[in-house]
């Protein structure tokens, strides 16, 4: 054990601890020592030598959850940074075998090699893990038309709280009926568990043919009233066939204005819609224009300002601005958090015809914030869009917060979810008792303590620390 403890996997120089302190947002964690492991077996060392002296373990990936996630208020961090191999890729089987360390863009460059396609694309995707992927059941804007992450994992292995490994596979084939249905594929459970079940050490996801070619359109809306309208025709209209649909409301145009050279956004313009429509040699480009031309021309008079790219150039060059609102968002976060404050995100989602109704009691409460910026974008085709409030001490921290569970209660009160993508983390747990009644969040503890029965993971994520197992 003590050559264990003084394994070079343990890091103590403070210069380099300190890296792994903050998250994307500037949150801070206190954990008390460092782990690097190489190996599954140095997790089970480590898990089992912490289930036996007491202690607690929180993983961390690249730190970009939004949630708080992968700070350690204490403890043990677990950086997974080390099991970053892509292990095989197979044509055949459309399969990818990887660990949690390994960068999403780097797995999506190593399947388009092969001509597949990992669909998941969180705009974090140059900075975000497989690993945190999975703890969070990530999903981005294609997942329109190709779902989150948990619809691609086929097998899992796990680290327990005891130290166990268990694999967790899909039954191939299709059917099974065997126990309780929630348990039929049990690699599901640990999608989204964000770190409180076990330490994933090995991720296969299935992978899909590359698509032939898909353009990328942008459109120009006076109002957001108009861009609801043409969001919901859009998602119901069978000529049109989008694999995303995503929004940027005018605090976005604010920001990416000035870089925003060859696009020339109309003064006027107060909402930017794009959507992503792959194309093929049946389906064509011009028939799939056409469609949507009509579409475009009857919810907008900018309609003549549209933007198609076509080209990877143009593709990337609009990808970077839109990335470039929310590592904005975040770099104010941290400034904010200095002061006291922070970026509240919501992640709620509904029905996307329940939108127009969301946005509305917006304006009914946007007031409590005050002055404090608010930007507004992402997913606005599966009803998931985010809006992110910049709160510069507590006391705006304390009204952006209350606006965020006044939205998360009506959005499950419209059908919808109080998380989308980013997960409850610690940020959101106050918002797990609108979703789920107590038998449910009851349940849910149980499932915890039967894999981490002396709750040394994740303290604090999805369920209070002090609540224990």
């Amino acid at each position: 054990m003590e050559s264990f403890l003084q394994s070079g996997k343990w890091v103590t120089d403070p210069d380099i601890v300190e890296g792994y302190r903050h998250d994307a947002l500037g949150m801070q964690g206190g954990f008390e020592a460092l782990f690097r492991p190489e190996d599954t077996a140095d997790i089970q060392e480590c898990l089992r030598m912490i289930s036996d002296r007491g202690g607690s373990v929180t993983c961390q990936g690249l730190r970009s959850s939004l949630t708080g996630a992968s700070m350690a208020p204490g403890g043990v961090a677990l950086s997974l940074e080390r099991f970053n191999r892509i292990l095989d890729i197979d044509r055949v089987r459309r399969r990818a075998l990887v660990e949690p360390g390994v960068v999403l863009a780097e797995l999506k460059a190593a399947a388009a090699a092969d001509g597949l396609f990992y669909p998941p694309d969180p705009t974090s995707a140059a900075e975000c893990t497989l690993g945190g992927n999975v703890a969070t059941n990530a999903s981005g804007s294609r997942s329109l038309k190709y779902g989150a992450t948990i619809e691609w994992v086929r097998a899992l292995q796990v680290v327990d709280g005891s130290g166990r490994v268990i694999t967790a596979r899909t039954a191939e084939g299709g059917k099974i009926c065997a126990g309780y249905g929630a348990f039929y594929d049990p690699a599901r459970l640990f999608v989204g568990s964000e770190g409180t079940l076990g330490v994933v050490t090995r991720i296969e996801v299935a992978l899909t043919e590359l698509p032939e070619a898909f353009m990328l359109v942008l459109v120009f809306f006076p109002d957001m009233s108009s861009a609801l309208d043409f969001v919901i025709r859009a998602r119901e209209d069978p000529a049109c066939d989008p694999r995303s649909l995503e929004f940027l409301d005018e605090g976005c145009l604010e920001i990416i204005r000035g870089r925003a050279e060859g696009l020339d956004i109309p003064t006027s313009a107060r909402v930017i819609v794009y959507f992503e429509q792959e194309y093929g040699a049946e389906d064509g480009y011009e028939a799939l224009l056409d469609a949507w031309s009509r579409l475009i021309e009857q919810h907008t008079p900018l309609a003549g300002d549209t933007r198609i790219a076509l080209t990877d150039q143009q593709k990337d060059h609009i990808m970077a601005l839109r990335h470039f609102v929310p590592e904005s968002m975040n770099a104010l976060s941290i400034q904010a958090v200095r002061t006291g404050g922070c970026k509240i995100s919501t992640d709620w989602a509904v029905p996307y015809r329940r939108l127009p109704e969301l946005f509305a009691f917006f304006e009914e409460v946007r007031a409590r914030l005050g002055s404090m910026p608010v930007v507004r974008f992402a997913h606005i085709g599966e009803g998931h869009p985010h809006f992110n409030f910049i709160a510069r001490d507590p006391e705006e921290k304390r009204r952006a917060e209350e606006v965020d569970l006044l939205m998360a209660r009506r959005a499950v009160a419209l059908g919808g979810t109080i998380t989308g993508e980013h997960g409850v983390g610690k940020m959101k747990r106050e918002h797990l008792a609108l979703q789920y009644p107590p038998a449910v969040i009851t349940a849910m503890k149980a499932i915890k303590r039967s894999f981490d029965p002396k709750g040394i993971l994740a303290p604090g994520n999805i369920f209070p620390a002090d609540e224990g197992p």
